[in-house]
């Protein structure tokens, strides 16, 4: 049985935690696909509605077709992050993410959410010691009525 963490090792944990969901926002919202591929584990599972990826190189071409036929403009909003820190390599986590999306450069408007969704995800720490997503849930609560379905989606 592993020992039990202390509270120094939990808190530390934490911060890493955050600071992993606060990068993926950041990297998603800049189109920095190759900082963003490096939060997630070789064999991630992410799924967002219909649209499943289940490695990195299938979750490289729903990131980069985002803005492959023109410029987007993002910005996503994570509050709320709840985790379950099971071990000193494992945890899993649930947070609300509000995101704003359209087509073009900014200033754009209106100023109205796409998006409230249910992020729920599976970490894991590698040999290397940085925590990276081994899942990736998105559960859609909050639809605009222009929002026809994830992003990078097969049709």
């Amino acid at each position: 049985m592993a020992a039990a963490l202390s509270d120094l090792e939990r808190l530390q944990i934490r911060v890493a935690l955050e600071d992993l969901n606060t990068a993926f926002c950041y990297h998603l919202d800049h189109d920095d696909v190759d900082a963003l591929l490096e939060l997630f584990a070789d064999d991630v599972y992410y799924t967002h509605g219909s649209r499943v990826s289940r490695n990195k190189t299938e979750l490289e071409q729903v990131f980069r077709s985002r803005s492959s036929a023109q410029p987007r403009t993002s910005r996503h909003l994570y509050s709320g992050l709840k985790l379950d820190i099971e071990s000193a390599v494992r945890a899993r986590g649930t947070c609300v993410c509000m995101t704003f999306g359209q087509y073009g450069e900014p200033p754009l408007s209106p100023a109205i959410p796409t998006l409230v969704a249910d992020f729920v995800d599976a970490y894991v720490c590698g040999d290397d010691g940085r925590w990276r997503f081994q899942e990736r849930h998105i559960h859609r609560i909050f639809v605009a009525p222009d929002n026809t379905g994830p992003l990078g989606q097969k049709r």
